[in-house]
């Protein structure tokens, strides 16, 4: 593929470049003629039109097979996920069924690894069938329970954070919209919210008027660091894990869905984030 497109990009260079000399050639040409301004330009609206119409069909020729390719790329991917969800749920049937006949605690340790390993692979298989079905711009839109969000959300969190109590309380909105994206946004922002905490205060999440809350009490941001939270790659503190790319997911998610985000920080106090649901009732 690497050098398919090596070649095409070479190919496409080379066709501009004469492309353009000659039409500055030709130009010259036409206007070097002893004609009148009339014939002179219906030569050169005509020329235009011609090399228009070649540089299309050429194109069309040379790009014909990178897009086959692709199609056909396209088409494997869509028959191999499909195929992949059999043996995935071949395996999760399996091994709960295991469960009920083990004993040995042991054994059932190793079960809960081969059910998590398996649980992460549904995961990428719904990340990439999530990503298809949006390039294809199909409604990727669901109603679903905001609190059953969230809590799932904190289950993932509960066994890194043991000792913080995440406080969930009044969330039971239905909202509709993306939900593997929303999934996301409640994902980065509660990771952040632990990351960032200290002492193992608690965090709170709660909602008020369709606005969606998640409060720490951690090391808080100055006002200098609240103007660029947004930007990809910062991070408030470089020894963090991560690449500092969660909150501008965050904020590329509710700029496109019209959720209004507000950051209130206070350095060595805590943060507050709040989302204006309104628009996803």
């Amino acid at each position: 593929m690497k050098d398919n497109e090596a070649k095409l990009l070479f190919l496409n260079t080379g066709f501009i470049c004469f492309f353009i000399g000659f039409v500055v050639f030709i130009v010259f040409m036409i206007f070097s003629l002893k004609v009148s301004l009339m014939l002179k330009t219906i030569i050169f609206l005509t020329f235009i039109m011609v090399t228009i119409l070649f540089t299309y069909f050429l194109s069309k020729f040379l790009l014909h097979r990178l897009f086959e390719t692709n199609k056909h790329l396209d088409l494997l991917l869509k028959d191999t996920l499909h195929e992949l969800n059999i043996p995935l749920s071949v395996i999760k049937a399996n091994t709960q069924m295991l469960r009920l006949k083990m004993k040995n605690p042991k054994d059932l340790n190793k079960l809960q690894r081969i059910n998590k390993a398996c649980d992460e692979l549904f995961e990428l298989y719904e990340d990439v069938d999530y990503y298809i079905k949006k390039e294809s711009k199909r409604d990727v839109k669901e109603a679903f329970w905001l609190d059953i969000v969230l809590q799932d959300e904190i289950d993932k969190f509960s066994h890194m954070y043991e000792n913080t109590d995440i406080v969930l309380k009044d969330t039971n909105l239905q909202i509709n919209t993306d939900k593997r994206a929303f999934i996301k946004v409640i994902g980065n922002l509660i990771s952040n919210a632990l990351k960032y905490n200290k002492n193992d205060n608690k965090i709170e999440i709660y909602s008020k008027d369709a606005l969606l809350f998640i409060q720490d009490y951690g090391i808080g941001m100055s006002e200098s660091e609240l103007f660029l939270v947004f930007n990809r790659y910062y991070q408030s503190k470089s020894d963090k894990q991560g690449f500092g790319i969660g909150l501008d997911i965050v904020k590329t998610f509710c700029d496109e869905n019209k959720i209004f985000i507000n950051i209130e920080s206070k350095k060595d106090i805590g943060t507050k984030i709040s989302l204006d649901l309104n628009n996803l009732l």
